[in-house]
């Protein structure tokens, strides 16, 4: 099967995105201590060499050819598609109304953006990490994570096809989740994860067989990213002038195997005041491969397949008595002997590799990247609603490559990955909609 430009996009994102993260943690602004660069370097690019191989795959043996069905039958499909999304921005409109009524009553609401590091420095006051606190408003998360997702993905994918009443409450989901995520604790990852959402479906929604199109596409992307960084740069700010921590004193206060270069180019270009929380940021794509050095030193130790995701190792040891303990995987292993902790990163095949070792996990990310070729194609040529959402996750987990399983991270996550690729076997081919010639 030929492969087309817009094919391989995805792919050349990953692969700058990787070597842009590599090259942060060699020559950036934070200087890690005794960092064994060599063995990253070659299990990297033995990463980007397999996970292209296995996004090859996925594209040559895409099957590109689509049954001819009728009109009617398209229009069926896609309004059971448009009911599912309609309920779950419901469900997701319901929860966000209750939590912002829920944090208005009882004080909580915190309004104020440049009080945001103030929220989330209290937030995390006393956090103890596996306490077992089960609270109810962890609990309708997991259970509502699927509707968040659709609403989220699907909710601005389909847009204009819904009806008004129906794009308010998309609206209000998207600003409530700004408001009580973002402005109101502090937290990143919602907004990130909203920047990207985003990104794809602007990427989606546009004929990007079109050679000009594309160009246009990749401007506002750059643009729209360039904002997304620059919001979280500035949430960053906020977080450390919370706790009276700035580019003078930084190196006093990070941790013992880290140092921040105050003559780095960065800092020179930008200045203190936006060089340092630009610093801090370039460590969130930089120090979990300073992470991933110090857990290729420790043995192997198998964690039974359910080590790569905290939540699942907690729950199978406390509920169903599997002998398995987040105290064995290489992260925290590398954490007591080196004093990395789990408050750092370690990559995501850190945390793989205590299940299929680290040789076994690069020929994982190489199935990975045959799922994710395929569902990119299915994505962006036919609109199949399926494809876009697991593409979405599946991107959103490739991000977070530089830092843990992002993917796994959360009950409600794992239930959904499960879902979506369940339901991507038996019914993806169904909801293969309109077809793009390239």
């Amino acid at each position: 099967m030929e492969i087309h430009k817009i094919d391989l996009i995805p792919l050349k994102i990953i692969i700058l995105y990787i070597i842009l993260g590599i090259s942060l943690s060699f020559w950036g602004p934070i200087i890690y201590m005794d960092y064994d660069k060599l063995p990253v370097t070659a299990y990297m690019m033995s990463f980007l060499v397999l996970f292209s191989i296995g996004y090859t795959l996925g594209l040559i043996q895409n099957n590109d050819t689509i049954k001819t069905i009728s009109y009617e039958y398209q229009t069926n499909n896609l309004q059971k598609v448009l009911y599912w999304v309609k309920i779950s921005i419901i469900i997701i409109a319901l929860v966000q109304f209750v939590n912002l009524a829920l944090s208005i009553t009882d004080g909580t609401l915190n309004l104020s953006v440049s009080k945001m590091g103030e929220a989330y420095v209290n937030m995390y006051t006393d956090y103890e990490r596996g306490s077992g606190n089960l609270r109810l408003s962890f609990l309708i998360q997991t259970l509502t994570y699927i509707p968040y997702l659709v609403t989220l993905i699907l909710g601005a994918f389909y847009f204009r096809e819904l009806p008004r009443i129906y794009r308010l409450l998309v609206v209000f989901s998207y600003l409530s989740i700004i408001l009580l995520e973002t402005i109101g604790h502090g937290k990143q990852k919602q907004l990130g994860d909203i920047f990207i959402f985003l990104i794809i479906i602007l990427i989606l929604k546009s004929n990007i067989a079109d050679p000009k199109v594309r160009k246009k596409i990749f401007r506002k992307m750059f643009i729209f990213g360039l904002l997304g960084i620059s919001a979280l740069i500035t949430v960053l700010s906020f977080r450390y002038a919370a706790i009276n921590i700035n580019a003078s004193n930084i190196n006093s206060k990070v941790h013992e195997l880290m140092e921040y270069d105050t003559d780095n180019m960065i800092f020179k270009i930008f200045g203190d005041e936006i060089g340092f929380p630009l610093s801090v940021f370039t460590g969130y794509l930089s120090q979990g491969y300073y992470g991933l050095s110090l857990s290729m030193q420790e043995p192997f130790e198998w964690t039974y397949f359910m080590g790569n995701s905290y939540s699942l190792t907690v729950f199978m040891q406390r509920f169903l008595g599997v002998p398995i303990d987040f105290h064995d995987t290489y992260p925290y292993r590398a954490g007591l002997h080196t004093g990395w902790d789990d408050s750092k990163w370690s990559t995501v095949f850190a945390w793989f590799a205590g299940d299929f070792t680290f040789i076994g996990t690069l020929f994982l990310f190489a199935f990975i990247a045959f799922l994710y070729a395929k569902v990119w194609r299915e994505a962006y040529r036919y609109q199949n609603p399926i494809s876009i959402v697991l593409f979405s996750m599946l991107t959103i987990a490739l991000l977070y490559i530089p830092a843990n399983n992002q993917l796994l991270h959360t009950p409600g996550s794992i239930i959904a990955v499960f879902y979506f690729i369940v339901l991507w076997i038996f019914k993806h081919k169904k909801f293969n909609f309109y077809k793009i010639s390239v």
